[in-house]
């Protein structure tokens, strides 16, 4: 069962988010490599941004990386948001590969319906955004063993910014993901509060020890054992944290599996006094869903 269990998961997931699928809901069904998403149109006389690959070599995972980064038209000083893909992904699939973020967003900064704002999308292979060690088990269903959490906040984050030419304040720092995504967005700014100031969990991938958790491997790799889950849950991690200067935004589709679990979140945040809203949506755990949403989360992430 755990087998089936994991395979629907990477089916469906490599075909919504890595540019391997678009937006089937059929996850038994093998993906065919579609064409890139429809550009969205940017408004008359609107220029477009641009994206670009950039690398970082690091010395925690001790390979070099890569991160996809969009830069709106003009130089001025922006806010950043950092977007997590989901498992079986990349960075590049939130652009003209997949989700086509870059084109939603060029459409509403031309037609003034949002500020500008970078988005920057890195790689950190299946890592959850946590730092994992073999030592803490290797029996991880498909999850990437190593210091990604180290990686992400201690080497990426800072030479992203460098290149940028900038500071950037906590007050103009953003993150969020879908569904692995949503976990690592969760996970880093529920830990290190004070780097950001808004976040978004898009169909986050969330466990709550009920019967109607998903890919209990991943869970159990993750949560090996009570301190460690202490340290990693975002359901925990919310119960401790300083919540202040921090803005939530949660949405799933009505359909997704992981609802429950997102839901849950959203009464964790709430109850402990975040700022946070919920938006359950038509939808399934798929990039259909999250095309679907791009333009209200841009709304969210780029408000000041």
């Amino acid at each position: 069962m755990e087998r089936n269990a994991r395979r629907r998961f990477l089916l469906a997931t490599a075909a919504c988010l890595a540019g391997c699928g678009g937006g089937s809901s059929a996850p038994d069904t093998a993906a065919s490599a579609p064409a890139p998403s429809p550009p969205a149109p940017v408004a008359p006389g609107g220029p477009a941004g641009t994206v670009e690959t950039l690398t970082v070599a690091s010395r925690a995972l001790g390979h070099t990386m890569n991160v996809q980064v969009y830069r709106p038209p003009g130089d001025a000083h922006l806010p950043v948001l950092y977007l997590f893909h989901g498992f079986g992904g990349n960075g590049a699939a939130y652009f003209d590969a997949g989700l086509a973020i870059n084109r939603t967003a060029d459409r509403l900064i031309a037609a003034g319906t949002i500020a500008p704002l970078v988005i920057v999308a890195p790689d950190y292979d299946n890592g959850f955004g946590v730092n994992t060690t073999p030592a803490q088990g290797t029996l991880s269903a498909g999850g990437t063993i190593g210091l990604y959490e180290d990686y992400l906040l201690q080497e990426m984050l800072p030479a992203v910014e460098a290149r940028l030419g900038t500071t950037v304040a906590r007050a103009d720092r953003r993150v969020g993901g879908v569904s692995m995504g949503g976990f690592a967005a969760l996970h880093l700014a529920l830990r290190h509060p004070d780097l950001f100031a808004r976040v978004g969990a898009h169909s986050a991938a969330l466990w709550d020890y009920s019967a109607a958790d998903q890919f209990t491997g991943q869970r159990d790799w993750l949560y090996p054992t009570p301190a460690l889950r202490a340290e990693r849950d975002p359901l925990l991690l919310a119960t401790q944290a300083d919540l202040r200067g921090l803005r939530f935004y949660l949405d799933v589709g009505d359909g997704d599996a992981l609802r429950r679990q997102d839901e849950a979140m959203q009464v964790v945040l709430t109850a402990h006094g975040a700022a946070s809203e919920l938006h359950v949506a038509a939808g399934g755990h798929d990039a259909t869903f999250w095309r679907s949403r791009l333009e209200s989360w841009l709304k969210f992430y780029a408000a000041a």
